[in-house]
């Protein structure tokens, strides 16, 4: 009986010796974990933007790495998700490097939707949280997290109709239209204007192509042909933007007709 309690308390002690060998390889191998990121770089795509993360990750330990997973969310200043992007990587093996692009997506089709439209308009700052986890040994989940924030350019800065002008004589109204493009991609596409008059009845329509290349301002005056066979004296613009990208509007303005 006494050998067999003896025989217990050596595997017991065994295995405690192999538990701390084996928990202290795995700190040392999440010390010496390498992991770099490298210069984002922001480039267009077909819908908005997208922000390039160059990693590079050095498995010096003891262990292979699986199940990597690095997670980015990217939320604007009230908490509301602009865009959720993740890399996976199955496998790193033990004394092996890989490097890995995580691309960060934003999509400016989706700004109406979640209620973003402000950023069309409006410079602003991103907070971008990211999480990493991976799992050592095909054992041992490992997690990390940080946080940053990124510069937002607005594409439509400071939109603005200015005074519409009307003329009774050749029934044309002119719209002036100015924004600054802050964004790092260009916006080609055109802009629709629908005029109404004060019965909501329209009266007047056109379209003009659109082109402002980044960080550029971009300013015209449409001329639009209007039905005034009403003496109408008073009515709205409705404006559309139509890109690749994005679908805007209507954006209204009001005019008002001079005196006789």
């Amino acid at each position: 009986m006494r050998q067999a309690i003896r025989a217990l308390g050596w595997a017991t002690t065994a295995l405690w010796i192999f538990v701390l060998i084996f928990m202290g390889t795995v700190f040392y191998s999440l010390a010496n974990l390498g992991v770099e990121v490298g210069q984002s770089e922001a480039f267009p795509s077909n819908e908005g933007l997208t922000m390039s993360l160059p990693l590079l990750i050095n498995n010096t330990g003891y262990y292979d790495i699986s199940e990597l997973n690095l997670t980015t969310y990217v939320t604007d200043r009230n908490g509301t998700l602009v865009s959720a992007s993740t890399t996976y990587v199955p496998s790193i093996s033990s004394g092996i490097s890989i490097e890995r692009a995580h691309n960060i997506s934003i999509s400016l089709n989706e700004f109406v939707p979640k209620n973003l439209t402000y950023l069309f308009f409006n410079d602003s700052v991103l907070n971008v949280d990211t999480f990493m986890i991976l799992k050592f040994a095909q054992t041992i989940y490992f997690q990390m997290s940080t946080n940053t924030t990124m510069l937002w350019g607005a594409p439509l800065y400071n939109f603005s109709i200015n005074e519409i002008s009307c003329n009774l004589t050749d029934r044309t109204l002119t719209v002036p239209i100015e924004f600054e493009n802050h964004s790092p991609f260009d916006i080609n596409g055109t802009i629709r204007l629908d005029v109404y008059d004060d019965e909501n009845e329209q009266i007047g329509y056109g379209e003009v192509t659109v082109s402002a290349t980044s960080h550029s301002g971009y300013e015209d005056q449409i001329e639009l042909f209007v039905n005034l066979s009403k003496r109408t004296k008073r009515g709205q613009v409705h404006l559309f933007i139509e890109t690749a990208m994005f679908s805007l509007g209507p954006i209204v303005k009001e005019w008002v007709a001079p005196n006789d």
